[in-house]
């Protein structure tokens, strides 16, 4: 559902933090339509607005991955209105369990990303050639 291309317009923006972005928004897409998607088909959020949603938070994240880099913040927070802003009419309750499942699948990258060698965030400008190898 969620293509690379979402996240590069091109080449120069084929970087390492970008496929950090896309592979969060996997994460997210998947881990709320796993856990929430019969509770997002009554609210008419089918697996395509669930996947623009998940680009959405990602490149949200981005900014708050380059603030958190360049010392701007100290801790990366996430919080209701991230998910509001976006699906105004859902209940708090909805709300809150999508904000933990976003907060789930960022700490399960993070912990991924100490072990891979791509490195994506301490070179996070570097060019990644994982864009270069989509279908």
């Amino acid at each position: 559902m969620i293509k690379p291309t979402s996240f590069y317009s091109n080449d120069l923006e084929k970087t390492k933090l970008n496929w950090f972005c896309y592979e969060l928004s996997m994460g997210i897409y998947d881990e709320i339509r796993d856990f929430r998607g019969k509770q997002l088909k009554k609210h008419k959020i089918d697996e395509i607005a669930l996947a623009e949603f998940s680009i959405y938070i990602s490149k949200i994240m981005k900014g708050i991955i380059l603030q958190k880099l360049s010392g701007e913040i100290e801790t990366v927070c996430f919080s209701y209105e991230m998910v509001e802003s976006y699906f105004p009419h859902l209940s708090d309750k909805l709300v809150n369990k999508m904000v933990d499942a976003i907060a789930n699948v960022w700490d399960a990258q993070l912990d991924f990303c100490v072990v891979c060698p791509t490195r994506c965030i301490s070179e996070k400008d570097v060019y990644c050639t994982m864009f270069d190898d989509e279908p």
